[in-house]
């Protein structure tokens, strides 16, 4: 944390009291990398199964094709735990900021902000409900706004990635697992200037 994100403002309610409001550089930049990370990740994960589902069945090629389509998956799940442990340290102080720029308007306790993540179900929306909140927030005053176009695209292209990337016996060149790929490529994208925006946003609010 640099120095000069720690701005000094007397937040309105006592739970704010102790906190530090910044918008964390460093941190911002690190979770953009790793969207960035899975960006490339699920676009050489895609080539890799449209190639291995282009192969000859029992061919040299199709195993060695499928044993690049295993290792990027592997990548894939691992690259995914790293983006969403830094992401959600960032968001949680994301809405820390918000409670203080906004104190009635959140409809979710503050221990949704990471819990909301893990309900079956539930994580289809619960998340984008806090992030809405914290949006809301984070938005100029005088054009307070819970939500836009590139923070629904995002939403709405993660969770349709996250029902289409799985396993599947089909081998044509539309396969659900393939699909999710690329779905998550372009939510990786919109995810970078989601993050990009709100931080920009608070920034500018915390600062004035």
């Amino acid at each position: 944390m640099n120095h000069d994100d720690i701005i000094a403002i007397s937040p309105p309610v006592p739970s704010t009291a102790r906190e530090p409001l910044f918008v964390p550089r460093a941190m911002t930049t690190v979770v953009m990398a790793a969207l960035g990370v899975c960006v490339l990740v699920n676009a050489a994960l895609l080539v890799a199964q449209l190639r291995f589902h282009r192969a000859v069945d029992g061919s040299y090629a199709a195993v060695q094709r499928e044993m690049w389509v295993g290792n990027l998956t592997g990548m894939r799940l691992l690259a995914f735990l790293v983006t969403g442990i830094v992401f959600l340290r960032w968001l949680w102080q994301m809405r820390v900021n918000a409670e203080a720029l906004m104190p009635r308007g959140h409809r979710m306790k503050r221990g949704w902000t990471t819990g909301a993540w893990l309900v079956p179900v539930a994580c289809f929306f619960l998340p984008k409900r806090i992030i809405n909140d914290i949006w809301a927030a984070s938005s100029p005053p005088d054009r307070p706004r819970r939500t836009d176009a590139l923070l629904t695209s995002w939403w709405l292209l993660f969770v349709a990635a996250q029902l289409l990337a799985f396993p599947s016996t089909s081998r044509g060149p539309l396969s659900t697992e393939m699909a999710g790929a690329a779905l998550y490529v372009l939510a990786g994208v919109l995810g970078i200037g989601v993050v990009r925006r709100l931080a920009a946003m608070q920034r500018a609010r915390l600062h004035g």
